[in-house]
């Protein structure tokens, strides 16, 4: 009787917890950003200077990314090939904003960080999907 009380519990609270979970609402662009931005910092040693205008660039790019998606989507046009050329468009301006805010050896170690570039410092082929 104790183990199939124990087992009952057991199977209540992994469903509770299943349930909690799938109730979570996705993270914002604004949130996101504050996490990417606290591994910039850590990755590439932002200063406070740094991290402000880092954060800055990527809930803008991010809300930006996010809002076309979302104007795709209702307009029924997002598909596969719509998706990945806008997010590299935005990506490639995040890129941009990043060249004029990081040192030459934290860009480097950026594009590192988001496997553009080699250890070695030459850019990969990234291939077209």
């Amino acid at each position: 009787m104790r183990v199939l009380l124990t087992s009952a519990l057991l199977f209540l609270s992994a469903a509770l917890s299943a349930q909690e979970q799938q109730q979570e609402k996705p993270k914002t662009p604004v949130e996101i950003a504050q996490e990417q931005s606290d591994k910039l910092q850590i990755e590439l040693k932002l200063n406070n200077k740094q991290l402000f205008q880092v954060d800055s660039v990527l809930q803008a790019n991010l809300t930006g990314v996010n809002d076309e998606f979302e104007k795709m989507k209702k307009g029924g046009r997002l598909t596969n090939e719509a998706y990945i050329q806008v997010r590299d468009d935005w990506q490639l301006k995040t890129e941009e904003a990043f060249k004029k805010i990081l040192t030459e050896e934290q860009f480097k170690k950026y594009m590192i960080y988001i496997g553009k570039m080699d250890k070695k410092g030459r850019m990969k082929k990234i291939p077209k999907y």
